[in-house]
């Protein structure tokens, strides 16, 4: 284990399965589920702001109600999108930290729940250094 890995589990506290949660809910939005939530998705994030900005310049007034609602979900998804890269380089900084000491410790057959295998790692790193009263 490299002194940046030591550091980073000094550092990080006890919130791992904290971070694996959010992973599991942001996972379920923007992982590919199929082509129609892929392009409702894509609108969302893209087609339907980009209209109602168009819109809005052209016709020379502010959007409506239901646009700016539109804009306040696409801003909220565009947030959430940032986070999910960020999770998904932390639970990544995970595996080769865990990997680096010759884990995971358990194991699971859903894909889906694989970060709370690397949180639970990372768990048990943070005990060995910080012992739990």
């Amino acid at each position: 284990m490299t002194i940046e890995s030591l550091a980073y589990v000094a550092t990080r506290g006890e919130t791992y399965f904290k971070t694996a949660e959010e992973f599991v809910r942001l996972n379920k939005i923007f992982s590919y589920q199929g082509l129609f939530s892929y392009l409702s998705l894509l609108a969302d994030m893209i087609i339907s702001p980009l209209i109602t900005i168009i819109m809005a310049i052209y016709y020379q007034e502010p959007p409506g109600i239901f646009s700016v609602i539109s804009l306040q979900k696409t801003v909220t998804l565009w947030y959430d999108w940032f986070l999910y890269e960020q999770i998904k380089h932390e639970i990544r900084e995970w595996t080769h930290i865990v990997k680096s000491i010759g884990g995971p410790f358990i194991s699971t057959n859903n894909s889906d729940y694989h970060s709370y295998v690397y949180a639970d790692a990372m768990q048990r790193i943070h005990y060995s250094f910080f012992p739990k009263n």
